[in-house]
């Protein structure tokens, strides 16, 4: 008897995340560009064939594992945001949740922030809006807990959309920055740019950007 078209599906999508976890161990031994579709069909068991049946390309599996690692973020933004305490409290857990997750998948974040470098155009056209979908999604969770604050009077008025972009630049290039050098406290710095963010650089004395030097 035939199996179920749900259970078929789920079994379709376990056995993809097998070979993106397969895959992802591939890239992290061989890089990304030395690794072959033979390659990760060797990692993963399968026949070649199989293999090409489950994803067209190395590059849909790549998109795979990089629309994984967004889902990842996603789910850890809303899951503080449904936690209780106020916005500020709510802002300062996802950034550390986030960059904790990120300690967790670097080398999956080596080519989510690599801008897409060395892949060709038509590739990056056939996925990326993909990987654009689910950013936004990010995005519009990142703008939710500003609103939030807005509402609350802990935050000053400004497009939550922008403040969720200003947000997630800093956390990129923070990232960015400990890829570079792993020594650094990630924590820490994390903290740091919730507060500054919150807080803003001027003294409270400052008055028309001039304060006391």
């Amino acid at each position: 008897m035939a199996a179920p078209p749900g259970r078929k599906a789920r079994e379709r999508a376990m056995r993809q995340a097998e070979v993106i976890a397969a895959a992802r161990q591939l890239f992290a031994r061989r890089g990304y560009q030395r690794s072959t579709m033979l390659q990760i069909a060797a990692a993963s068991e399968l026949a070649l064939g199989t293999l090409y049946q489950l994803f067209a390309s190395k590059e849909a599996i790549l998109y795979g594992m990089l629309e994984g690692f967004i889902d990842g973020v996603i789910e850890r933004v809303r899951r503080e945001t449904a936690r209780p305490g106020d916005a500020a409290d709510e802002l300062q857990r996802i950034v550390r949740a986030q960059l904790e997750f990120s300690t967790q998948n670097a080398d999956v974040l080596h080519f989510y922030l690599s801008g897409w470098t060395g892949y060709d155009v038509g590739v990056r056209q056939r996925f990326g809006e993909r990987i654009d979908a689910k950013y936004e999604a990010y995005l519009d969770a990142l703008s939710a807990v500003f609103r939030r604050g807005m509402r609350e009077r802990a935050f000053g008025l400004a497009p939550p959309r922008r403040l969720a972009v200003a947000l997630a630049g800093m956390i990129h290039a923070l990232i960015r920055r400990w890829l570079r050098e792993r020594t650094l406290n990630l924590t820490a710095e994390g903290e740091a740019l919730v507060q500054v963010l919150l807080r803003g650089v001027n003294r409270g004395g400052a008055r028309n950007g001039r304060g006391a030097r």
